[in-house]
């Protein structure tokens, strides 16, 4: 009995051992980080470090065969930090990019709070979450397919997604530019009903919600909509008419003392693109310029 306890009590130490956390750190506090990685989360926190760590990173299985050799991927990169990604440093740029394309652990990076943070990612099959926050700095994110979620950031902000969605929530007053825009996917934005700023709210194929606490000033008194349907842009009729001086008119159409030998009528159809739905105006006066749109989805506008 005491025997199986102890081998029980190994394994657990040993599965423990092998889903500990990883950490690589970097002595770092201003710059600004690139990654090019497949999801991320990136918390900003009041500290002096730039802190990568890696949950749950399974065991490598020994492979006898690769005894004596070096393993190499496409990328051109190697792992110089034990968590499976490459960190290099070029002047104030902190470069992070995956060994390999098909890495599917998405890493936690906690970053001092006033650092730039980018993330790129254009790959349409290896792709997992994204989501930033606490981030005073200027953040910039490029994708195709990740999901978006940013909390507690200040901005500036240049966010752009094809097909994922984009939740923003914004707890205290914002530093602009903001802009937040999804092709394929919704918007979808928290603000304080105290924010002041310039904004557009656009869509080309979906709806535009808002909050009823938000009054938006806007510039137009009437809101421009496109109907994509035809439309007649040029008439022309050209009607002849031949005089009856009396006497019987064969076959003909008598109209009074006329008659109508010929009617021939043309129209010219022309079709106009959807513009959709957009509202530019003011929040409490103007300030920042803020831009939510989405060209096939909605785009939501919540109060925090």
């Amino acid at each position: 009995m005491k025997k199986r306890i102890v081998i029980l009590f190994a394994l657990i130490i040993s599965s423990l051992m092998v889903n500990a956390q990883k950490e690589y750190r970097m002595n770092k506090s201003t710059g600004h980080l690139k990654l090019n990685l497949n999801g991320i989360v990136v918390e900003g926190y009041d500290g002096k470090e730039i802190i990568f760590s890696s949950k749950n990173t399974p065991a490598e299985e020994v492979d006898q065969r690769a005894k004596g050799l070096v393993a190499i991927a496409g990328s051109g990169f190697t792992d110089n930090t034990g968590i499976g990604i490459n960190v290099k440093e070029n002047g104030q740029d902190i470069i992070v990019n995956n060994i390999y394309s098909n890495n599917s652990d998405r890493l936690t990076i906690k970053v001092p709070k006033g650092m730039k943070v980018s993330f790129n990612n254009n790959s349409m099959q290896y792709y997992d979450d994204v989501t930033i926050k606490n981030i005073n700095g200027e953040i910039e994110v490029s994708t195709r397919y990740n999901k978006i979620r940013l909390e507690n950031n200040l901005g500036p902000m240049n966010i752009n997604s094809i097909n994922g969605s984009v939740d923003a929530i914004f707890t205290s007053e914002i530093k602009g530019p903001i802009s937040i825009i999804s092709i394929y996917d919704y918007v979808d934005v928290k603000l304080l009903t105290t924010t002041k700023g310039d904004i557009e709210l656009a869509t080309n194929y979906g709806k535009l919600y808002a909050a009823k606490e938000f009054a938006i000033a806007v510039e137009k008194t009437e809101a421009e909509k496109t109907i994509n349907k035809p439309i007649a842009t040029t008439t022309t009729t050209t009607t002849t008419i031949t005089g009856s001086t009396g006497g019987t008119a064969n076959n003909n159409k008598s109209l009074g003392n006329q008659t109508n030998n010929n009617l021939s009528q043309t129209l010219t159809f022309g079709y106009s693109y959807n513009d959709g739905e957009k509202i530019k105006g003011k929040l409490n006066g103007g300030g920042i310029n803020m831009i939510f749109k989405s060209i096939n989805n909605n785009v939501y506008l919540r109060h925090q």
